[in-house]
């Protein structure tokens, strides 16, 4: 925003995730390099499963943190971060090391939202019953 001034280990609260989903897959791009020597951490409550450490000063897809995506799937060598939202949260990033003047960065997440979906709410019948 125009007149931030960036401080070291500043969070930002970025996506908002309803309540009953699923996210599969979350994740960082660099847009505009940020000034001094910030790294990034991604993950709820502002901690870093998601992304851990990034370097932030330099343009491209953050790293994976210890749970986190590694932005292809190859194989058995699949996304091992998926996490259930059983209560709204947000997805926050902390951008440590340094206070930046500019940089850009795009996060991303795919998320499924289950709620209303439980086996309680299974239909009673479906149109092939009423075709027979």
């Amino acid at each position: 925003a125009e007149g931030y001034s960036g401080a070291d280990g500043d969070i930002f609260q970025l996506l908002e995730i309803p309540a009953g989903c699923l996210v599969l897959f979350a994740g960082a791009e660099v847009e505009k390099a940020f000034t001094g020597s910030c790294t990034l951490d991604m993950d709820f409550a502002a901690g870093d499963d998601i992304i851990d450490g990034a370097d932030i000063t330099s343009t491209g897809f953050c790293a994976a943190g210890t749970n986190g995506q590694t932005n292809t799937v190859v194989g058995n060598a699949a996304s091992t971060y998926t996490q259930f939202i059983s209560t709204a949260d947000t997805i926050d990033c902390t951008i440590a090391g340094a206070a930046p003047a500019t940089g850009r960065l795009r996060v991303y997440a795919t998320v499924i939202d289950l709620a209303g979906h439980g086996l309680d709410d299974k239909p009673d019948e479906v149109d092939r019953d009423q075709l027979a």
